[in-house]
């Protein structure tokens, strides 16, 4: 190696050892030093107001040539009237999806797409929000629409009845996820269910909100003076200043608006309470009661608290309860903070049935530890590394930076709060945490929550203290269809209208029929969409159903048996949800055939409904009741069925409504006559349409089709 080149690695080398903290000489790594974190300088956007009282933060970013703009909007749906549950949130969306008076929702959406831009409305709990993103070029055209909608939108009847079917799918489906009901009940019995933190969306609230409800909610709250409006991204202030001015200098500034404190219980019903929900393999346990606010001064030492209690792998509850205990893959708990009103002291896990009590009993201990049990200095340091070793990657962007800010400003919290929240994790003392702890965990003021099979618990949760079962099953729309009339007159009428439907669909000889197989194609609609499937389906009287579809994603099984009902997707069994087996057993009360086959049972209630046209064809209208399920019928002068309509759900939504079915194309298959087409729709809108490929009476029926598979 020449001369040159060893001096120059003996260089580098020196230069790289020389950079090593002296540390790296120790023995033992447990030896080791760190020097202290850098001081954390935090970017400050310039901030002022227009003349309307709109506050502006502006913040530049010359990383990418982009501009985002942030809007928050002192509003919220804890606002909103009890009857009308949803509206904040439906104005949210319609704001944006409805358009404004220059462009329609369907224009807007073509015009970003073209400049790949985003506009995005909403509103939450205490704050309404309206963003957009763009390219720099773009910034003008995209902020004037922008604008628009946030001062000028049209609210589309159309766009809002879309809105209102979501909300009602969301209804329909809130049972699902199990997480999701513990997550609601628990603020249900914590905050009180009469209380706008806790109020949930039903079908009536959702059916009571109307376009004028859009509209003046808007006219309430969408005022400058009520909106902080923030700009981050690649652009000169002076100049983003005047764009401001000249596009949202104009608004009109409105009157104050005080809006009223948000009210909830001052201690929860504490005690135990039980969900049965047997669809599910683990009981999910949740304990909780009232928490703190966000502007309490013992905001710091809770959250050191928090991180000892529940904060992660070397937590208390974690490292007792799931890894000495194996109680549980995770386990949680924490004492939540808001603003304005008092977030949740939460705590739980998912546990096999077997530990149930076990599992509330440990974590309990946990709680109550940590009242007894002040934290040990090595657990106060690891909290306080944990915290701020990550608090950096909460604002390691400028827009993340301006977001904060702005929520600063519009909680009335100082604007150095970010930079006071380092040295006030760093003071918490061990005990501070110990006097937190004391002072808001309540061990004897929880409320705990268990959802799952009781039956199947390790010992009755009436052991533990007294138990209330829960009812979340979903209340029904309100009923607008006609009122089932009843008389002795009606039933004779309606008996001898059965007479001319037996008739001609068939005869005595339906009796005999003991089980068909459908082939069918349909296309559903959805939503502006269009999908097309086949289905063969097997009735097996009275009480089996086979439906096999073929979909785009794949083929799917659906099996209903007297006692069990499943699923197979993709070869994979699937037990099928309680609910959804209910139903099919309620539509084969309702099934033509299997009505026909039983058309003199003295159980058959029948009673004439009166007349009405179909197609200009004079029908009599027939309402039929058999084993709980209820339906009408509108009967043709030669006797066959016109149509049939029901209260059921949205197959695809499983939304309530009413059902109508609309049968032609009648074909002779033997004895029966059978519709070749039927249509069906949803409260009015087109469904599905259907034509029989094949119809087959007494099928050959394989009996392993109903055996459910083996796990």
């Amino acid at each position: 190696m020449n001369t040159k080149l060893s001096l120059l690695l003996t260089v580098s080398l020196s230069s790289w050892l020389g950079i090593l903290p002296s540390s790296a000489q120790v023995a033992d790594h447990r030896d080791l030093a760190y020097p202290s974190l850098p001081k954390f300088e935090i970017p400050k956007p310039e901030v002022y107001t227009l003349s309307n009282g709109m506050e502006v933060f502006l913040m530049q970013d010359r990383e990418l040539p982009l501009i985002q703009v942030i809007a928050r909007v002192k509003t919220g749906s804890y606002y909103e009237p009890a009857d009308k549950v949803g509206l904040a949130s439906l104005m949210g969306i319609v704001q944006r999806t409805g358009g404004t008076l220059r462009m329609a929702g369907d224009e807007i959406d073509d015009f970003l797409a073209a400049r790949a831009a985003s506009i995005e409305t909403g509103i939450g709990g205490d704050s309404g929000s309206a963003r957009m993103d763009c390219l720099k070029q773009d910034f003008d055209a995209v902020f004037a629409v922008f604008s628009d909608i946030l001062r000028k939108p049209a609210f589309a009847q159309e766009k809002l009845d879309l809105a209102k079917i979501s909300a009602n799918t969301s209804i329909a489906r809130r049972n699902d996820n199990v997480s999701q009901i513990t997550s609601r009940e628990v603020q249900r019995l914590v905050y009180g269910s009469d209380s706008p933190l806790a109020r949930i969306t039903e079908y009536a609230t959702i059916k009571a909100i109307t376009r004028d409800d859009l509209v003046n909610w808007h006219h309430r709250f969408y005022l400058p003076n009520r909106v902080i409006l923030g700009v981050v991204g690649d652009f000169e202030a002076a100049d983003m200043k005047r764009k401001i001015e000249a596009v949202l200098g104009d608004w009109q500034k409105g009157s104050a608006v005080d809006l009223p404190p948000v009210e909830h219980l001052a201690t929860p019903v504490s005690g135990y309470y039980h969900i049965e929900k047997d669809d599910i393999n683990q009981a999910n346990i949740t304990m909780a009661h009232l928490g703190i606010e966000r502007k309490n001064p013992d905001f710091f030492p809770v959250q050191i608290m928090n991180e000892i209690l529940g904060g992660g792998f070397a937590s208390r509850m974690f490292s007792n309860v799931r890894s000495r205990q194996g109680l549980a893959y995770s386990v949680y708990g924490q004492l939540g903070a808001e603003f304005g009103h008092p977030g949740l002291f939460r705590a739980g896990l998912q546990t096999q049935f077997g530990n149930t009590t076990k599992a509330i009993q440990a974590v309990k201990a946990e709680i109550q530890g940590m009242i007894a049990s002040p934290p040990t200095e090595a657990e106060l340091k690891r909290a306080k590394d944990s915290i701020l070793n990550s608090f950096v990657f909460n604002y390691d962007s400028k827009s993340k930076i301006l977001a904060q800010q702005m929520s600063y400003a519009y909680y009335g919290l100082p604007a150095d709060y970010l930079d006071q929240y380092r040295g006030n994790i760093e003071k918490v003392a061990a005990a501070d945490v110990h006097r937190v702890a004391s002072k808001y965990l309540h061990p004897d003021q929880l409320a705990v929550l268990v959802v799952g099979k009781a039956a199947e618990f390790d010992r009755p949760l009436s052991e533990l203290g007294n138990v209330k079962s829960l009812d979340i099953s979903i209340p029904p729309p309100p009923d607008a269809g006609p009122k089932i009339e009843k008389s002795a007159l009606r039933a004779e009428e309606g008996r001898r209208v059965w007479s001319s439907v037996v008739k001609a669909m068939g005869g005595d000889e339906l009796k005999e029929i003991s089980a068909v197989e459908v082939t069918m194609n349909s296309e559903l609609k959805m939503g502006g969409q269009s999908m097309a499937l086949k289905q063969v389906v097997t009735v097996v009287f009275p009480d089996q159903i086979r439906q096999v579809m073929s979909l785009p994603m794949g083929e799917q099984t659906v099996v209903i048996d007297a006692d069990e009902a499943w699923a197979l997707v993709n070869g994979q069994h699937q037990p099928l949800p309680p609910a959804i087996a209910q139903e099919q057993k309620q539509e084969m009360g309702r099934n033509l055939v299997q009505l026909l086959r039983n058309y003199d049972d003295p159980s058959l209630d029948i009673s004439s409904q009166g007349k009405e046209n179909v197609e200009g064809v004079a029908c009599e209208i027939i309402a039929v009741a058999w084993k709980g399920a209820e339906s009408r019928l509108w009967v043709a002068p030669d006797g066959t069925v016109s149509k049939q309509t029901y209260k059921g759900n949205n197959p695809v939504t499983r939304v309530p409504g009413t059902i109508e079915i609309a049968f032609s194309d009648y074909r002779l298959e033997g004895s029966l006559r059978v519709a070749y087409k039927q249509n069906r729709r949803v409260d009015g809108q087109e469904l599905m349409s259907t034509t029989i490929e094949s119809f087959k009476l007494d099928p050959k029926v394989d009996p392993a089709w109903f055996k459910k598979p083996t796990e």
